[in-house]
């Protein structure tokens, strides 16, 4: 939580403190559905807190859900595996989403295309190495 200058801002900035606050408990159930995603081998925010924050969410009123990704990092969902190319598990999972909310949308207009490599994999691994998430 270093990012988020201390402890102290935490009670600021927390979403999972925020919802659970008194003066905004009837809101939360009003908020559109929210949709979590989070890699397991996270180091900067553990997986734990996405979980707690989907509880919070819940016990709320408000409509949540949360996608674990099995040993994917901070940045590996929306940075390291669009840049890898191939099919991409998050995207597909977006699309399914918004495909159940709306079975009336075409299945052409809500296709996931298999993506490129666009960057070596020895760039991505080091990059992974060197960033501070």
């Amino acid at each position: 939580f270093s990012i988020m200058e201390g402890e102290e801002s935490l009670k600021k900035f927390s979403p999972e403190v925020v919802v659970k606050e008194v003066a905004v408990r009837s809101a939360v159930s009003l908020l559109p559905r929210i949709i979590l995603f989070h890699g397991t081998a996270d180091c900067s925010m553990p997986s734990a807190e996405s979980e707690a924050f989907l509880d919070a969410l819940q016990q709320r009123g408000a409509r949540a859900d949360l996608f674990l990704y099995e040993g994917k990092t901070h940045t590996d969902l929306f940075l390291q595996d669009p840049l890898r190319g191939g099919r991409d598990k998050m995207l597909e999972e977006i699309v399914a989403v918004i495909q159940n909310d709306d079975p009336g949308l075409s299945a052409q207009h809500l296709a996931v295309p298999v993506a490129r490599r666009l960057v070596p994999e020895f760039m991505l691994r080091l990059a992974g190495r060197v960033s501070p998430f």
